[in-house]
Protein backbone atom coordinates (compact mmCIF):
# COMPACT_ATOMS: atom_id res chain seq x y z
CA UNK A 1 0.00 0.00 0.00
CA UNK A 2 1.41 3.53 -0.94
CA UNK A 3 0.37 6.05 1.75
CA UNK A 4 1.01 10.01 2.23
CA UNK A 5 1.29 11.36 5.99
CA UNK A 6 0.69 14.73 5.98
CA UNK A 7 2.55 16.71 8.95
CA UNK A 8 5.52 15.82 10.67
CA UNK A 9 4.91 16.65 13.89
CA UNK A 10 4.66 14.02 16.68
CA UNK A 11 1.56 12.54 15.03
CA UNK A 12 3.08 12.29 11.45
CA UNK A 13 6.26 10.70 13.01
CA UNK A 14 4.09 8.48 14.93
CA UNK A 15 2.71 6.54 12.01
CA UNK A 16 5.72 6.72 10.25
CA UNK A 17 7.60 5.18 12.75
CA UNK A 18 5.13 2.44 12.83
CA UNK A 19 4.60 1.78 9.39
CA UNK A 20 8.56 2.01 8.94
CA UNK A 21 9.40 -0.33 12.12
CA UNK A 22 12.29 -2.42 11.44
CA UNK A 23 11.13 -3.00 7.59
CA UNK A 24 8.08 -5.27 9.18
CA UNK A 25 5.56 -3.17 6.67
CA UNK A 26 5.61 -2.97 3.22
CA UNK A 27 4.00 -0.16 2.77
CA UNK A 28 5.67 2.74 1.23
CA UNK A 29 5.16 6.03 3.09
CA UNK A 30 6.12 9.33 2.17
CA UNK A 31 5.60 12.13 4.96
CA UNK A 32 4.58 15.76 3.54
CA UNK A 33 5.52 18.63 5.81
CA UNK A 34 4.97 22.27 4.78
CA UNK A 35 7.56 23.69 6.69
CA UNK A 36 11.16 23.31 5.86
CA UNK A 37 12.11 21.66 8.93
CA UNK A 38 10.44 18.19 10.80
CA UNK A 39 9.48 17.91 13.89
CA UNK A 40 6.39 20.42 14.63
CA UNK A 41 6.64 21.25 18.51
CA UNK A 42 9.65 19.15 18.31
CA UNK A 43 12.22 21.94 17.86
CA UNK A 44 15.62 21.90 19.12
CA UNK A 45 17.58 25.01 18.15
CA UNK A 46 21.00 25.85 19.12
CA UNK A 47 21.30 28.95 21.82
CA UNK A 48 24.36 31.18 21.50
CA UNK A 49 24.47 33.35 24.73
CA UNK A 50 24.76 36.74 24.18
CA UNK A 51 28.68 38.01 23.25
CA UNK A 52 29.65 34.70 22.98
CA UNK A 53 30.63 32.36 20.02
CA UNK A 54 29.20 29.87 18.05
CA UNK A 55 31.20 26.99 19.66
CA UNK A 56 29.96 28.11 23.18
CA UNK A 57 26.45 27.16 21.74
CA UNK A 58 23.72 24.96 23.52
CA UNK A 59 20.95 22.75 22.50
CA UNK A 60 17.24 24.01 23.67
CA UNK A 61 13.89 23.08 22.92
CA UNK A 62 11.41 25.79 22.31
CA UNK A 63 8.27 23.85 21.82
CA UNK A 64 7.97 20.17 23.91
CA UNK A 65 10.01 20.45 26.49
CA UNK A 66 9.11 17.38 28.85
CA UNK A 67 7.13 14.79 29.85
CA UNK A 68 6.69 11.86 32.99
CA UNK A 69 6.57 8.26 33.56
CA UNK A 70 2.87 8.15 34.59
CA UNK A 71 1.17 9.86 31.51
CA UNK A 72 3.69 9.12 28.32
CA UNK A 73 3.34 5.40 28.61
CA UNK A 74 3.70 4.92 24.54
CA UNK A 75 6.34 7.76 23.64
CA UNK A 76 8.62 6.44 26.49
CA UNK A 77 8.71 2.46 25.09
CA UNK A 78 9.83 3.85 21.75
CA UNK A 79 12.56 6.06 23.47
CA UNK A 80 13.99 3.25 25.05
CA UNK A 81 13.58 1.23 22.10
CA UNK A 82 15.64 3.73 20.44
CA UNK A 83 18.23 4.22 23.27
CA UNK A 84 16.94 8.11 23.15
CA UNK A 85 18.72 9.18 26.49
CA UNK A 86 16.39 10.59 29.33
CA UNK A 87 17.22 12.93 32.04
CA UNK A 88 15.00 13.10 35.47
CA UNK A 89 13.87 17.04 35.60
CA UNK A 90 11.96 19.40 37.49
CA UNK A 91 8.41 20.68 36.64
CA UNK A 92 8.08 23.72 39.14
CA UNK A 93 5.20 26.59 39.06
CA UNK A 94 4.98 30.11 40.33
CA UNK A 95 2.84 32.94 39.58
CA UNK A 96 3.87 36.94 39.17
CA UNK A 97 1.52 39.54 38.67
CA UNK A 98 1.83 43.16 37.91
CA UNK A 99 5.48 43.33 37.81
CA UNK A 100 6.12 41.04 40.92
CA UNK A 101 3.17 43.14 43.11
CA UNK A 102 1.73 39.81 44.08
CA UNK A 103 4.11 36.33 43.40
CA UNK A 104 4.22 32.86 44.99
CA UNK A 105 5.75 29.80 43.87
CA UNK A 106 4.84 25.95 44.63
CA UNK A 107 8.36 24.36 45.39
CA UNK A 108 7.82 24.85 49.46
CA UNK A 109 6.77 27.26 52.29
CA UNK A 110 9.89 29.27 51.97
CA UNK A 111 8.72 30.40 47.92
CA UNK A 112 4.94 29.95 48.59
CA UNK A 113 5.71 33.23 50.95
CA UNK A 114 8.14 34.10 49.17
CA UNK A 115 6.67 37.70 49.57
CA UNK A 116 6.73 37.95 53.74
CA UNK A 117 3.94 40.34 54.09
CA UNK A 118 2.19 37.77 52.35
CA UNK A 119 2.13 35.62 55.94
CA UNK A 120 -0.66 38.14 57.10
CA UNK A 121 -2.66 38.17 53.88
CA UNK A 122 -6.03 36.61 54.27
CA UNK A 123 -6.65 35.92 50.67
CA UNK A 124 -2.92 34.04 50.78
CA UNK A 125 -4.20 31.98 53.43
CA UNK A 126 -7.58 31.37 51.24
CA UNK A 127 -5.77 30.25 48.62
CA UNK A 128 -3.69 27.50 50.63
CA UNK A 129 -7.07 26.23 52.24
CA UNK A 130 -8.77 25.93 48.35
CA UNK A 131 -6.07 24.24 46.99
CA UNK A 132 -5.75 21.55 49.86
CA UNK A 133 -9.83 21.30 48.84
CA UNK A 134 -9.86 21.42 45.80
CA UNK A 135 -6.95 18.62 45.51
CA UNK A 136 -9.59 16.22 47.92
CA UNK A 137 -13.20 17.38 46.57
CA UNK A 138 -12.30 17.52 42.51
CA UNK A 139 -11.20 14.29 41.81
CA UNK A 140 -15.11 12.95 42.97
CA UNK A 141 -16.74 14.06 39.68
CA UNK A 142 -14.50 12.57 37.54
CA UNK A 143 -17.08 9.27 38.23
CA UNK A 144 -20.28 11.63 38.45
CA UNK A 145 -22.43 11.54 35.12
CA UNK A 146 -23.76 15.12 36.22
CA UNK A 147 -20.76 16.38 35.64
CA UNK A 148 -20.00 15.69 31.78
CA UNK A 149 -20.88 19.03 30.88
CA UNK A 150 -20.09 21.70 33.88
CA UNK A 151 -17.33 24.17 32.88
CA UNK A 152 -15.18 24.88 35.50
CA UNK A 153 -15.75 28.19 35.90
CA UNK A 154 -19.08 26.58 36.71
CA UNK A 155 -17.93 24.14 39.57
CA UNK A 156 -15.28 26.74 41.02
CA UNK A 157 -19.01 29.06 41.56
CA UNK A 158 -21.04 26.21 42.52
CA UNK A 159 -18.93 25.24 45.42
CA UNK A 160 -17.60 28.09 46.35
CA UNK A 161 -13.88 28.55 45.43
CA UNK A 162 -12.43 32.12 46.16
CA UNK A 163 -11.47 34.82 43.76
CA UNK A 164 -7.55 33.96 44.66
CA UNK A 165 -8.03 29.88 44.09
CA UNK A 166 -9.26 31.37 40.63
CA UNK A 167 -6.78 33.71 39.72
CA UNK A 168 -3.72 32.54 41.63
CA UNK A 169 -3.84 28.93 41.14
CA UNK A 170 -6.16 27.02 38.69
CA UNK A 171 -6.40 29.94 36.07
CA UNK A 172 -3.13 30.25 36.00
CA UNK A 173 -1.62 26.81 35.82
CA UNK A 174 -4.64 25.65 33.09
CA UNK A 175 -3.88 28.74 31.02
CA UNK A 176 0.23 27.28 31.10
CA UNK A 177 -0.85 23.54 30.58
CA UNK A 178 -2.74 24.72 27.62
CA UNK A 179 -1.32 27.54 25.86
CA UNK A 180 -5.14 28.93 26.41
CA UNK A 181 -6.07 32.37 26.87
CA UNK A 182 -7.38 32.77 30.72
CA UNK A 183 -11.13 33.33 30.01
CA UNK A 184 -11.28 30.69 28.23
CA UNK A 185 -9.71 28.87 31.24
CA UNK A 186 -12.43 30.64 33.51
CA UNK A 187 -15.08 29.83 31.58
CA UNK A 188 -15.22 27.14 28.79
CA UNK A 189 -13.11 24.29 30.27
CA UNK A 190 -14.82 21.03 30.48
CA UNK A 191 -14.61 20.65 34.42
CA UNK A 192 -14.31 16.79 33.77
CA UNK A 193 -11.92 16.78 31.51
CA UNK A 194 -9.30 19.28 33.33
CA UNK A 195 -9.58 17.43 36.58
CA UNK A 196 -8.88 14.00 34.89
CA UNK A 197 -5.94 15.25 33.31
CA UNK A 198 -4.54 16.64 36.72
CA UNK A 199 -5.81 13.10 37.57
CA UNK A 200 -3.84 11.80 35.30
CA UNK A 201 -0.52 13.69 35.78
CA UNK A 202 -0.98 13.79 39.94
CA UNK A 203 -1.55 17.28 40.07
CA UNK A 204 -4.56 16.51 42.72
CA UNK A 205 -1.96 15.14 45.49
CA UNK A 206 0.55 17.18 47.38
CA UNK A 207 3.10 14.23 47.80
CA UNK A 208 3.89 10.90 45.96
CA UNK A 209 4.28 12.96 42.75
CA UNK A 210 5.96 11.33 39.75
CA UNK A 211 9.14 12.64 38.50
CA UNK A 212 9.06 14.52 35.37
CA UNK A 213 11.52 13.66 32.71
CA UNK A 214 13.57 15.48 29.70
CA UNK A 215 15.78 14.63 26.43
CA UNK A 216 19.57 14.59 26.12
CA UNK A 217 19.90 17.05 23.77
CA UNK A 218 16.66 18.04 23.07
CA UNK A 219 13.57 16.40 21.75
CA UNK A 220 15.55 16.44 17.72
CA UNK A 221 16.92 13.00 18.85
CA UNK A 222 13.70 11.17 18.46
CA UNK A 223 12.71 13.43 15.43
CA UNK A 224 16.00 11.73 13.96
CA UNK A 225 15.76 8.26 14.99
CA UNK A 226 12.49 8.07 12.88
CA UNK A 227 13.70 10.06 10.04
CA UNK A 228 16.69 8.43 9.67
CA UNK A 229 14.82 4.77 8.35
CA UNK A 230 12.75 7.07 5.80
CA UNK A 231 14.35 7.36 2.30
CA UNK A 232 15.30 10.61 1.65
CA UNK A 233 13.42 10.51 -2.03
CA UNK A 234 9.90 10.00 0.36
CA UNK A 235 10.25 12.82 2.75
CA UNK A 236 9.33 16.21 1.37
CA UNK A 237 9.89 19.11 3.17
CA UNK A 238 8.82 22.38 2.28
CA UNK A 239 5.88 20.40 0.51
CA UNK A 240 2.56 22.33 1.61
CA UNK A 241 -0.40 20.32 0.10
CA UNK A 242 -3.42 22.29 -1.65
CA UNK A 243 -5.68 19.81 -1.62
CA UNK A 244 -6.60 15.80 -1.51
CA UNK A 245 -9.64 14.46 -3.21
CA UNK A 246 -11.14 10.82 -3.53
CA UNK A 247 -9.65 9.18 -7.06
CA UNK A 248 -11.03 6.18 -8.99
CA UNK A 249 -10.58 2.72 -7.70
CA UNK A 250 -10.35 3.46 -4.41
CA UNK A 251 -7.31 5.68 -4.69
CA UNK A 252 -6.76 9.39 -3.18
CA UNK A 253 -5.44 12.39 -4.79
CA UNK A 254 -2.73 14.28 -3.22
CA UNK A 255 -2.60 17.63 -4.59
CA UNK A 256 0.79 19.99 -3.48
CA UNK A 257 0.83 23.99 -3.85
CA UNK A 258 3.72 23.52 -6.49
CA UNK A 259 1.00 21.33 -8.57
CA UNK A 260 2.26 18.31 -8.30
CA UNK A 261 -0.69 15.21 -8.02
CA UNK A 262 0.22 11.64 -6.47
CA UNK A 263 -2.03 8.98 -6.38
CA UNK A 264 -2.07 7.00 -2.68
CA UNK A 265 -4.04 4.11 -1.82
CA UNK A 266 -4.46 5.94 1.88
CA UNK A 267 -3.73 9.24 3.60
CA UNK A 268 -3.00 9.97 7.13
CA UNK A 269 -3.82 13.46 8.02
CA UNK A 270 -1.63 14.55 11.03
CA UNK A 271 -1.57 18.19 10.81
CA UNK A 272 -4.12 20.71 12.48
CA UNK A 273 -8.17 20.21 11.96
CA UNK A 274 -8.09 23.90 10.47
CA UNK A 275 -5.66 22.54 8.07
CA UNK A 276 -7.15 19.54 7.12
CA UNK A 277 -10.57 21.14 6.53
CA UNK A 278 -9.23 23.79 4.03
CA UNK A 279 -7.55 20.86 1.94
CA UNK A 280 -10.51 18.80 2.18
CA UNK A 281 -12.63 21.89 0.45
CA UNK A 282 -10.04 22.81 -1.86
CA UNK A 283 -10.30 18.36 -2.78
CA UNK A 284 -13.88 19.40 -3.34
CA UNK A 285 -14.96 16.30 -2.03
CA UNK A 286 -15.35 17.17 1.83
CA UNK A 287 -18.76 15.63 3.15
CA UNK A 288 -20.96 17.35 5.39
CA UNK A 289 -19.81 15.21 8.44
CA UNK A 290 -16.63 16.23 7.80
CA UNK A 291 -16.70 19.45 7.74
CA UNK A 292 -19.17 19.52 10.30
CA UNK A 293 -16.80 17.70 13.01
CA UNK A 294 -13.63 19.20 11.91
CA UNK A 295 -14.78 22.78 12.34
CA UNK A 296 -15.74 22.01 15.57
CA UNK A 297 -12.12 22.27 16.86
CA UNK A 298 -10.39 26.06 17.50
CA UNK A 299 -6.83 27.00 17.83
CA UNK A 300 -4.89 29.34 19.65
CA UNK A 301 -1.39 30.77 18.38
CA UNK A 302 0.98 31.40 20.21
CA UNK A 303 4.80 33.08 19.88
CA UNK A 304 7.66 31.30 21.92
CA UNK A 305 10.30 33.87 22.22
CA UNK A 306 14.40 32.57 23.41
CA UNK A 307 16.11 35.06 25.33
CA UNK A 308 18.14 34.99 28.58
CA UNK A 309 16.29 38.65 30.00
CA UNK A 310 15.43 37.76 33.14
CA UNK A 311 13.15 41.20 33.68
CA UNK A 312 10.59 38.23 32.20
CA UNK A 313 11.13 36.35 35.32
CA UNK A 314 9.70 36.69 38.73
CA UNK A 315 10.87 40.16 40.92
CA UNK A 316 11.79 37.90 43.44
CA UNK A 317 14.69 34.93 42.76
CA UNK A 318 12.74 32.73 45.84
CA UNK A 319 9.62 32.33 43.32
CA UNK A 320 11.99 31.61 40.15
CA UNK A 321 10.60 28.21 38.78
CA UNK A 322 10.28 25.89 35.81
CA UNK A 323 7.42 27.93 34.60
CA UNK A 324 6.67 31.47 35.75
CA UNK A 325 3.28 32.41 34.76
CA UNK A 326 3.01 36.26 34.16
CA UNK A 327 0.11 38.10 33.86
CA UNK A 328 -1.14 42.29 34.33
CA UNK A 329 -4.26 43.29 35.91
CA UNK A 330 -6.50 44.79 33.31
CA UNK A 331 -9.72 46.51 33.26
CA UNK A 332 -12.47 44.90 30.81
CA UNK A 333 -14.58 46.66 28.85
CA UNK A 334 -17.49 46.73 31.55
CA UNK A 335 -14.61 48.76 33.47
CA UNK A 336 -14.23 46.11 35.94
CA UNK A 337 -11.11 44.83 37.00
CA UNK A 338 -9.52 41.73 36.02
CA UNK A 339 -7.00 39.46 37.84
CA UNK A 340 -5.43 37.81 34.68
CA UNK A 341 -4.91 39.83 31.08
CA UNK A 342 -6.31 38.18 28.14
CA UNK A 343 -3.35 36.56 26.98
CA UNK A 344 -1.54 33.44 28.34
CA UNK A 345 2.09 34.94 29.27
CA UNK A 346 4.63 32.21 31.03
CA UNK A 347 8.24 32.21 30.85
CA UNK A 348 10.14 28.28 30.87
CA UNK A 349 13.73 28.40 32.92
CA UNK A 350 15.27 26.11 30.58
CA UNK A 351 18.34 26.21 32.65
CA UNK A 352 16.59 24.03 35.41
CA UNK A 353 14.57 22.09 33.02
CA UNK A 354 17.14 21.00 30.23
CA UNK A 355 20.31 21.14 32.90
CA UNK A 356 21.92 23.63 31.29
CA UNK A 357 24.66 25.51 33.43
CA UNK A 358 23.61 29.22 34.16
CA UNK A 359 27.54 29.79 35.39
CA UNK A 360 28.64 28.81 31.73
CA UNK A 361 25.73 29.87 29.27
CA UNK A 362 24.01 32.21 31.51
CA UNK A 363 19.75 32.50 31.95
CA UNK A 364 18.23 30.74 29.24
CA UNK A 365 15.08 31.32 28.85
CA UNK A 366 11.91 30.53 26.60
CA UNK A 367 8.91 33.37 26.89
CA UNK A 368 5.27 32.44 25.71
CA UNK A 369 3.83 35.60 24.18
CA UNK A 370 6.14 37.22 26.49
CA UNK A 371 4.08 40.83 27.99
CA UNK A 372 6.90 43.24 26.84
CA UNK A 373 9.88 42.39 24.50
CA UNK A 374 13.44 41.27 25.75
CA UNK A 375 15.81 44.03 26.42
CA UNK A 376 17.83 44.56 23.31
CA UNK A 377 20.92 42.18 22.65
CA UNK A 378 18.97 39.04 24.93
CA UNK A 379 17.02 37.95 21.86
CA UNK A 380 18.16 34.69 20.61
CA UNK A 381 14.55 33.26 18.52
CA UNK A 382 11.00 33.79 17.60
CA UNK A 383 8.95 30.80 16.98
CA UNK A 384 5.51 30.43 16.74
CA UNK A 385 3.37 27.28 17.91
CA UNK A 386 -0.63 26.43 17.52
CA UNK A 387 -2.41 25.16 20.52
CA UNK A 388 -5.86 22.93 20.43
CA UNK A 389 -8.69 24.87 22.37
CA UNK A 390 -10.15 21.84 24.79
CA UNK A 391 -13.69 23.18 25.38
CA UNK A 392 -16.58 21.43 25.27
CA UNK A 393 -16.89 21.75 21.59
CA UNK A 394 -13.62 20.24 21.14
CA UNK A 395 -14.73 17.59 23.86
CA UNK A 396 -18.01 16.78 21.59
CA UNK A 397 -16.41 16.69 18.45
CA UNK A 398 -13.72 14.12 19.90
CA UNK A 399 -16.64 12.18 20.17
CA UNK A 400 -17.41 12.17 16.68
CA UNK A 401 -14.34 11.46 15.18
CA UNK A 402 -14.86 7.63 14.64
CA UNK A 403 -17.35 8.53 12.12
CA UNK A 404 -15.30 10.17 9.65
CA UNK A 405 -12.05 7.83 10.46
CA UNK A 406 -10.64 5.66 7.58
CA UNK A 407 -13.83 6.69 5.43
CA UNK A 408 -12.67 7.61 2.06
CA UNK A 409 -9.05 6.27 2.28
CA UNK A 410 -8.25 9.07 4.90
CA UNK A 411 -7.57 8.69 8.18
CA UNK A 412 -7.06 11.84 11.47
CA UNK A 413 -4.34 11.70 13.76
CA UNK A 414 -3.61 14.29 16.18
CA UNK A 415 -2.67 15.08 19.74
CA UNK A 416 -5.92 17.28 19.37
CA UNK A 417 -8.21 14.01 19.60
CA UNK A 418 -7.46 13.91 23.58
CA UNK A 419 -5.89 16.19 25.97
CA UNK A 420 -3.55 17.77 23.22
CA UNK A 421 -0.21 16.88 24.47
CA UNK A 422 2.91 14.89 23.12
CA UNK A 423 2.01 11.45 24.31
CA UNK A 424 -1.89 12.17 22.65
CA UNK A 425 -0.62 12.92 18.99
CA UNK A 426 2.50 10.34 19.44
CA UNK A 427 -0.34 7.25 20.40
CA UNK A 428 -2.80 8.98 17.98
CA UNK A 429 -0.02 8.40 15.17
CA UNK A 430 0.62 4.89 16.53
CA UNK A 431 -3.21 3.79 16.20
CA UNK A 432 -4.11 4.98 13.15
CA UNK A 433 -1.03 2.93 11.64
CA UNK A 434 -1.78 0.48 12.93
CA UNK A 435 -5.21 -0.02 11.24
CA UNK A 436 -2.83 0.05 8.25
CA UNK A 437 -1.24 -2.80 8.95
CA UNK A 438 -2.00 -6.47 8.40
CA UNK A 439 -2.16 -8.65 10.95
CA UNK A 440 1.08 -10.87 10.68
CA UNK A 441 2.90 -6.89 10.49
CA UNK A 442 1.06 -6.19 13.54
CA UNK A 443 2.14 -9.20 15.52
CA UNK A 444 5.66 -8.22 15.00
CA UNK A 445 5.53 -4.45 16.69
CA UNK A 446 7.83 -4.77 20.01
CA UNK A 447 5.22 -3.48 22.23
CA UNK A 448 1.31 -3.18 22.26
CA UNK A 449 0.13 0.44 21.81
CA UNK A 450 -1.82 1.72 25.21
CA UNK A 451 -4.59 3.96 24.05
CA UNK A 452 -6.70 4.08 27.64
CA UNK A 453 -4.34 6.70 30.23
CA UNK A 454 -7.14 8.27 32.43
CA UNK A 455 -6.01 6.88 36.00
CA UNK A 456 -9.03 6.22 37.89
CA UNK A 457 -8.91 8.67 40.89
CA UNK A 458 -7.10 7.97 43.76
CA UNK A 459 -9.31 7.50 47.17
CA UNK A 460 -9.16 10.34 49.19
CA UNK A 461 -12.30 10.11 51.10
CA UNK A 462 -11.35 11.36 54.65
CA UNK A 463 -10.17 14.63 53.38
CA UNK A 464 -12.96 15.60 50.88
CA UNK A 465 -15.62 14.19 53.92
CA UNK A 466 -13.64 16.67 56.27
CA UNK A 467 -13.73 19.72 53.93
CA UNK A 468 -17.48 18.74 53.37
CA UNK A 469 -18.23 18.84 56.59
CA UNK A 470 -16.25 21.81 57.70
CA UNK A 471 -17.95 23.92 54.74
CA UNK A 472 -20.99 22.65 55.13
CA UNK A 473 -21.34 23.32 59.03
CA UNK A 474 -20.09 27.08 58.34
CA UNK A 475 -16.54 26.16 59.91
CA UNK A 476 -14.68 27.68 57.15
CA UNK A 477 -16.61 30.97 57.84
CA UNK A 478 -15.77 31.35 61.68
CA UNK A 479 -12.26 30.00 61.35
CA UNK A 480 -11.98 32.89 58.77
CA UNK A 481 -13.60 35.46 60.73
CA UNK A 482 -11.05 34.65 63.19
CA UNK A 483 -8.19 34.66 61.50
CA UNK A 484 -9.09 37.62 59.45
CA UNK A 485 -9.21 39.47 62.74
CA UNK A 486 -5.75 37.89 64.01
CA UNK A 487 -3.87 38.72 61.10
CA UNK A 488 -5.21 42.33 60.94
CA UNK A 489 -4.04 42.54 64.50
CA UNK A 490 -0.61 40.72 63.53
CA UNK A 491 -0.57 43.32 60.41
CA UNK A 492 -1.50 46.53 62.22
CA UNK A 493 1.88 45.53 64.83
CA UNK A 494 4.19 44.20 61.30
CA UNK A 495 3.07 47.62 59.75
CA UNK A 496 4.73 49.66 62.62
CA UNK A 497 8.09 47.36 62.27
CA UNK A 498 8.12 46.24 58.47
CA UNK A 499 5.48 47.84 56.51
CA UNK A 500 4.20 44.46 55.52
CA UNK A 501 0.69 46.07 56.01
CA UNK A 502 0.84 48.80 53.84
CA UNK A 503 2.03 47.11 50.87
CA UNK A 504 -1.55 45.12 51.57
CA UNK A 505 -3.26 48.34 52.33
CA UNK A 506 -1.37 49.49 48.64
CA UNK A 507 -3.09 46.64 46.70
CA UNK A 508 -6.20 46.66 48.05
CA UNK A 509 -6.50 50.83 47.05
CA UNK A 510 -5.07 49.45 43.31
CA UNK A 511 -7.94 47.34 42.76
CA UNK A 512 -10.61 49.40 44.15
CA UNK A 513 -9.59 51.99 41.84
Amino acid sequence: MKVAVVGSGVSGLGATWEQLLNEYSEHEVHLYEADSRPGGHANTVKFTPPGKQSKDSVYVDTGFIVFNPSTYPNFIKFLKLQGVKILPTEMTFSVSRDGGVFEWAGSNLMTIFCQPHRLIDPNMWRLIYDVLRFNACARSIITADAAAEYSIGEYLDREGYSDSFKDNYLIPMTACIWSTPPEKCALEFPARTLIQFLNNHHLLQITGKPSWLTLEDGSRVYVNKILEKLPTAQLHLSTPIKAVSTGEGNTVQVTTEGGATETYDHVIFACHSDTVLSILEAGEGVTAKEKEILGMFQWNRNEAVLHSDIKLMPQSRLAWSCWNYLTQSVVDSKGERKANSDQVSLTYGMNDLQHIPESKFGPVLVSLNPPFEPREGTLAGRYRYDHPVLDAQAVRAQKRMPAIQRIRGISYAGAYLKYGFHEDGFASGLAVAQNLLTSTEAATLPFEIDLEIDRRPASAWVAATFFMLFEASGGRSIVGYIGAWFLALAGGFLWQVFGWGGQLRAERKVKAD
